[in-house]
This record gives C-alpha cells, sequence and structure tokens, in this order.
C-alpha cells in the first residue's frame, strides 16, 4: 500500500494548482480540432478555483457525514482507476507530466473522484435532506389510492377509464411539469433482420467502410414507427411494477432512485402492452446544496 500520509493531505494549494494545470494540459492537448491557447481556456484564476472547489468538496464529506479520506481509501481508488481505464495511454501521459510521483498522482487526479463519488453517494442517500420531496409523494400517493378506493367502491356505475383519467387527473394536479406517459412493450424486442439496407446505408459503408452505421436518419424520427419495450427497463423496476401494476388504475408504491421519486399510474394493461402515467420528482439539487455549504472551510 502506498503510504501517501500527511504529504498528501497537506500539500499546498500552489503546488495542487501546478499539478492540475499539468493534468488538465494533458486532456487539453488531446481535444480534437480547433482551440484557443491553454492559458486562455484555463487561466491560473480558473484552476485555483477548481482545486478549491476539490478542497470544499472533501471538508464538506467530513464535516456532514464524518468520512475522511484516508490512505487505504486513497491507495484502493488508485487501484480501481488503474484497472479500469479505457484511456491507459492518457493516464500513463498524465502520470508522466506529475513526475511519475505516486503521491501527486493520488492527490491531484484520484482524490477528487474519490471525494465527488462519495459526496455524492451520501447526498443521494440522505434522507433527511430529501424528505419533503418523499413526504410530497406520499402525499399524492395517499390521495390516489383513497379515490381509486372510492371509484371502485362504485364500480358498477364507473366505467374504468372514467377512474384513470381521475387518478391521471391527480397526478397532473400542481406537478404537470414532471408528469409524462409511455407505453410499454410487454414482449421480447425482435431481433433485427439483416437487410440490404436504405440507400443511404449503402452509400455510407461504400464511402467509410462495412462497418459504418447511420446514427439517425429520416425515417428513425417516424414515432409511430419507434416502440419502447419493457426489458429495457432496469431488472428491479420491472419486479415492482410487474407486481403492483397488474390493471388500469392500480397505483404503484413511491419508489426512490438516486435523483428522485417516482409514482405511476397503470392506464393500460393487455397481454402486450402496459401504458402508465409517471410523476417524477426530483431531488434537492445537488450543485445547490453543495453552493449552500460555503461556510464549511477545508
Amino acid at each position: 500500500m502506498l503510504s501517501y500520509g500527511l504529504v498528501a493531505l497537506a500539500a499546498d494549494l500552489n503546488s495542487l494548482c501546478a499539478d492540475r494545470a499539468a493534468m488538465e494540459r494533458v486532456h487539453y492537448n488531446h481535444r480534437l480540432g480547433e482551440k484557443p491557447p491553454f492559458e486562455q481556456v484555463l487561466p491560473p484564476a480558473i484552476l485555483e478555483d477548481m482545486v478549491r472547489l476539490d478542497l470544499r468538496k472533501e471538508a464538506v464529506l467530513k464535516k456532514s457525514y464524518g468520512v475522511t479520506i484516508t490512505s487505504a481509501l486513497l491507495d484502493a481508488e488508485v487501484q480501481r482507476i488503474n484497472t479500469t481505464t479505457r484511456a491507459p495511454d492518457v493516464l500513463a501521459e498524465i502520470k508522466t507530466a506529475l513526475g511519475n510521483d505516486a503521491v501527486r498522482f493520488a492527490t491531484v487526479f484520484a482524490k477528487p473522484i474519490l471525494v465527488e463519488r462519495l459526496l455524492r453517494e451520501k447526498f443521494d442517500n440522505d434522507d433527511a435532506l430529501h424528505a419533503p420531496q418523499r413526504r410530497e409523494m406520499e402525499r399524492i400517493r395517499t390521495d390516489l389510492t383513497n379515490s381509486a378506493a372510492i371509484f371502485r367502491a362504485r364500480r358498477d356505475m364507473v366505467p374504468t377509464n372514467a377512474l384513470t383519467e381521475k387518478l391521471v387527473a391527480l397526478l397532473r394536479q400542481n406537478h404537470s411539469n414532471e408528469v409524462s406517459e409511455v407505453t410499454w412493450q410487454l414482449g421480447a424486442r425482435p431481433e433485427e433482420k439483416p437487410g440490404a439496407g436504405t440507400a443511404d446505408e449503402i452509400e455510407l459503408k461504400k464511402r467509410f467502410g462495412a462497418n459504418a452505421q447511420i446514427l439517425s436518419s429520416p425515417q428513425a424520427g417516424n414515432a409511430k414507427d419507434q416502440r419502447v419495450y419493457f426489458e429495457d427497463v432496469s431488472v428491479e423496476l420491472q419486479k415492482v411494477l410487474s407486481v403492483q401494476l397488474r390493471k388500469p388504475g392500480d397505483v404503484s408504491a413511491v419508489i426512490e432512485t438516486p435523483s428522485g421519486f417516482l409514482l405511476y399510474v397503470a392506464r393500460e394493461k393487455t397481454s402486450q402492452t402496459l401504458a402508465v402515467t409517471t410523476l417524477s420528482l426530483p431531488k434537492r439539487s445537488y450543485e445547490e446544496w453543495l453552493s449552500n455549504q460555503s461556510g464549511i472551510k477545508p
């Protein structure tokens, strides 16, 4: 295990800024096309702001969540980066730019990545921070389930479509911008049949080789030909919705994701499709929350 110790933790600001400039210059040199001078894109003041932000994130992580970046954590992060990188040549250039110094690489390259990941994980799972959004979503769900119970008690007089319309209206109430609709195909996605391709595809392969692909085409923009498949949803969400949305008017539980809370209402369910209306309430903004931690100093 590398012994970063207090040397890495106490690196002075000037050294950090110089190393950050060396690292960013490597990334900059790999950018393609015309570009202004590096010093114009990332002047010293910007680089210092970037370094100070990294230091403040580390301080917030420790102050708010009691997490200290130890040598063991940093060593593990360096090993993860070394074994999973998809750009080993660029990584080698960065290490060379930092004098092939393990401490400098860990401090300037690995630590900010580690701190950002840990801080976001803590923030995303902070129940106290996101309690207002959860309470609002639970309130909406209670309104929906109560209304559904009332409608179903009168099922002999009220058609099913009236129930779903009522629930969708409640879902849109006060949150119309956060509501969306989707119809999933429940069957397996059909295999693409090999063929000669369109005229555009044939011409593209003539000019750029057999492996060339068209990323978009006029035909791709035809919404009628586009289908969304339930199998593309995460396995965990598939399991939940398959159990909870069995018929029109069913309401899902409140589902938490790293970025927000979801609530589903089944509009239509057949053997081939599941049509739902979804309310998505975002959690508190990470950037906004972090900017409000200005009182925490490195």
